[in-house]
C-alpha cells in the first residue's frame, strides 16, 4: 500500500502488478493486474438525462449534487433495470470515483446503489 500511495500522491493512477513467472499473452491475462485507489461518496439526485443509442427510452445519466455542492452527471454503473426505474429525484445515492478533477468534480464516477434511508 505504501508504494501505491506514493505513486498516487505524485499524480499517478495506480500500479501495474506483474506475476514474476507470467509470460506475455495477447489479450486479457491474470498475469498483469491494475491496482487503483477508489473513493466512495454520496450525492443527491437532482435530475435525469435521457439515454441515447441502446439506452433510448431509458435513463442515460443522473444529475447529482455532492456534499461539497458540486453538480455533475453519473452515467456508469447502472443495470438495465435501474435505467428503466432510476433513483428518485431527491434520493441519496452512493458512488465510487478515482479522485477529483482540478475543479473538484469526481473523476470517473460510477453509481453503486441508492442509500437506504431510515
Amino acid at each position: 500500500m505504501l508504494q501505491l500511495n506514493a505513486i498516487t500522491d505524485q499524480g499517478g493512477e495506480g500500479l501495474m502488478l506483474h506475476h514474476k513467472l507470467g509470460l506475455y499473452h495477447r489479450g486479457r491475462s491474470n498475469d498483469l493486474l491494475k491496482l487503483k485507489l477508489f473513493t466512495d461518496a454520496e450525492a443527491t439526485v437532482l435530475d435525469y438525462r435521457a439515454g441515447k443509442g441502446k439506452f433510448t427510452g431509458k435513463m442515460g445519466a443522473i444529475k447529482v449534487k455532492s456534499d461539497t455542492g458540486k453538480v455533475f452527471y453519473i452515467g456508469s454503473g447502472f443495470s438495465h433495470k435501474e435505467r428503466e426505474n432510476p433513483p428518485a429525484i431527491g434520493s441519496t445515492i452512493s458512488f465510487r470515483h478515482q479522485g477529483l478533477t482540478d475543479s473538484g468534480i469526481p473523476r470517473f464516477a460510477v453509481f453503486i446503489r441508492v442509500r437506504n434511508e431510515p
